[in-house]
């Protein structure tokens, strides 16, 4: 008479736990530095993002031969671009926390900043963009050169 030996394959009980306990103890020492990293990104484009549109309204002004002023919006979480003369919105650009970029604030050195069609400003800007104790700058030269440093 033949006995046959029966194999089970698979986990037990205790093997998964301890597998789920060791997944949650890496898990959690892991969600600062992602968390950390998801927010130098989102400002770091934020203040990409921000140059871009300095940029753009310089050679706006440029193109229109008409100036351009930049301003900071009143809840410190946005940028105007508008028409000097006839005050009309051209774009705002929303930067705040219900935004995919997620900042606490946005702060200019100076507000508001004409863009004049010969390329020059009214001052230089820094733009200083800041999200959970991170910040970058842009700034803008009296020449209208943008720099993201």
């Amino acid at each position: 008479m033949r006995t046959w030996k029966v194999e089970r394959a698979g986990f037990t009980l205790i093997e998964l736990i301890i597998v789920v306990v060791i997944f949650s103890i890496v898990t959690t020492a892991a969600l600062p530095a992602v968390s950390l990293i998801t927010t130098h990104a989102r400002v770091n484009q934020a203040a990409a993002v921000v140059g871009h549109d300095l940029a753009v309204a310089v050679s706006s002004a440029a193109r229109q031969r008409t100036p351009i002023r930049i301003a900071r919006g009143g809840d410190r979480q946005s940028m105007t671009v508008a028409e000097r003369a006839s005050g009309t919105v051209l774009e705002t650009r929303w930067l705040g926390p219900d935004t995919q970029y997620g900042l606490d604030s946005v702060s200019f050195s100076a507000t508001p900043i004409d863009l004049f069609p010969s390329g020059f400003t009214s001052s230089a800007l820094t733009v200083t963009v800041w999200g959970r104790g991170y910040s970058r700058q842009v700034t803008m030269s009296r020449a209208g050169w943008v720099r993201v440093p």
